[in-house]
Protein backbone atom coordinates (compact mmCIF):
# COMPACT_ATOMS: atom_id res chain seq x y z
CA UNK A 1 0.00 0.00 0.00
CA UNK A 2 1.32 3.38 -1.03
CA UNK A 3 1.82 5.93 1.75
CA UNK A 4 1.82 9.71 1.57
CA UNK A 5 5.63 9.79 1.84
CA UNK A 6 5.84 7.29 -1.06
CA UNK A 7 3.58 9.55 -3.09
CA UNK A 8 5.82 12.54 -2.37
CA UNK A 9 8.91 10.58 -3.46
CA UNK A 10 7.25 9.41 -6.68
CA UNK A 11 5.88 12.86 -7.52
CA UNK A 12 9.31 14.36 -6.88
CA UNK A 13 11.00 11.82 -9.16
CA UNK A 14 8.37 12.35 -11.86
CA UNK A 15 8.59 16.13 -11.36
CA UNK A 16 4.82 16.30 -10.84
CA UNK A 17 3.47 18.85 -8.40
CA UNK A 18 0.57 17.44 -6.40
CA UNK A 19 -1.42 19.91 -4.36
CA UNK A 20 -2.05 18.92 -0.71
CA UNK A 21 -5.80 18.78 -1.37
CA UNK A 22 -5.25 16.25 -4.18
CA UNK A 23 -3.00 13.83 -2.27
CA UNK A 24 -5.82 11.72 -0.84
CA UNK A 25 -7.39 11.34 -4.30
CA UNK A 26 -4.09 10.31 -5.90
CA UNK A 27 -3.31 7.87 -3.08
CA UNK A 28 -6.71 6.21 -3.51
CA UNK A 29 -6.36 5.89 -7.28
CA UNK A 30 -2.76 4.63 -7.16
CA UNK A 31 -3.60 2.09 -4.47
CA UNK A 32 -6.47 0.85 -6.69
CA UNK A 33 -3.98 0.33 -9.53
CA UNK A 34 -1.61 -1.54 -7.22
CA UNK A 35 -4.55 -3.67 -6.07
CA UNK A 36 -5.32 -4.62 -9.66
CA UNK A 37 -1.66 -5.47 -10.24
CA UNK A 38 -1.76 -7.66 -7.13
CA UNK A 39 -4.85 -9.45 -8.49
CA UNK A 40 -3.07 -10.08 -11.80
CA UNK A 41 -0.03 -11.49 -10.04
CA UNK A 42 -2.26 -14.11 -8.36
CA UNK A 43 -3.46 -15.58 -11.68
CA UNK A 44 -2.01 -19.03 -12.35
CA UNK A 45 -0.38 -18.95 -15.78
CA UNK A 46 1.84 -21.99 -15.27
CA UNK A 47 -0.23 -24.09 -17.71
CA UNK A 48 -0.06 -21.54 -20.55
CA UNK A 49 2.45 -22.29 -23.29
CA UNK A 50 3.96 -18.98 -24.36
CA UNK A 51 5.47 -20.62 -27.45
CA UNK A 52 2.09 -21.62 -28.87
CA UNK A 53 1.56 -19.08 -31.63
CA UNK A 54 -1.21 -20.81 -33.58
CA UNK A 55 -3.64 -18.01 -32.69
CA UNK A 56 -1.29 -15.49 -34.26
CA UNK A 57 -1.78 -17.06 -37.70
CA UNK A 58 -5.25 -15.56 -37.99
CA UNK A 59 -4.33 -12.10 -36.73
CA UNK A 60 -4.90 -9.54 -39.46
CA UNK A 61 -1.98 -7.26 -40.20
CA UNK A 62 -2.06 -3.79 -41.65
CA UNK A 63 0.31 -2.69 -44.34
CA UNK A 64 3.52 -1.21 -42.99
CA UNK A 65 3.38 2.05 -44.87
CA UNK A 66 4.77 5.26 -43.43
CA UNK A 67 2.46 8.24 -43.25
CA UNK A 68 2.50 11.62 -41.58
CA UNK A 69 -0.72 12.43 -39.81
CA UNK A 70 0.52 15.45 -37.84
CA UNK A 71 2.36 18.52 -38.97
CA UNK A 72 5.22 19.99 -36.98
CA UNK A 73 3.06 23.00 -36.14
CA UNK A 74 0.26 20.78 -34.79
CA UNK A 75 2.64 18.78 -32.60
CA UNK A 76 4.46 21.84 -31.28
CA UNK A 77 1.18 23.60 -30.55
CA UNK A 78 0.82 21.28 -27.52
CA UNK A 79 3.74 22.87 -25.65
CA UNK A 80 4.85 26.28 -24.53
CA UNK A 81 8.47 25.09 -24.32
CA UNK A 82 9.77 25.20 -27.87
CA UNK A 83 12.68 26.76 -29.68
CA UNK A 84 13.87 26.45 -33.29
CA UNK A 85 10.86 24.22 -34.14
CA UNK A 86 11.85 21.69 -31.47
CA UNK A 87 10.71 20.77 -27.97
CA UNK A 88 12.80 22.23 -25.13
CA UNK A 89 13.30 19.89 -22.19
CA UNK A 90 15.21 20.35 -18.94
CA UNK A 91 18.75 19.05 -18.81
CA UNK A 92 18.78 15.60 -17.16
CA UNK A 93 22.46 14.63 -17.51
CA UNK A 94 25.35 16.60 -16.09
Amino acid sequence: MLTESDLEKVSNLAKIKIEPAEKAHFLEKLNQVFGWIDQLSKIDVSQIDINNLKDMASTPERADEPYMNNTREEVLSNTKFKKFDMFCVPKVVE
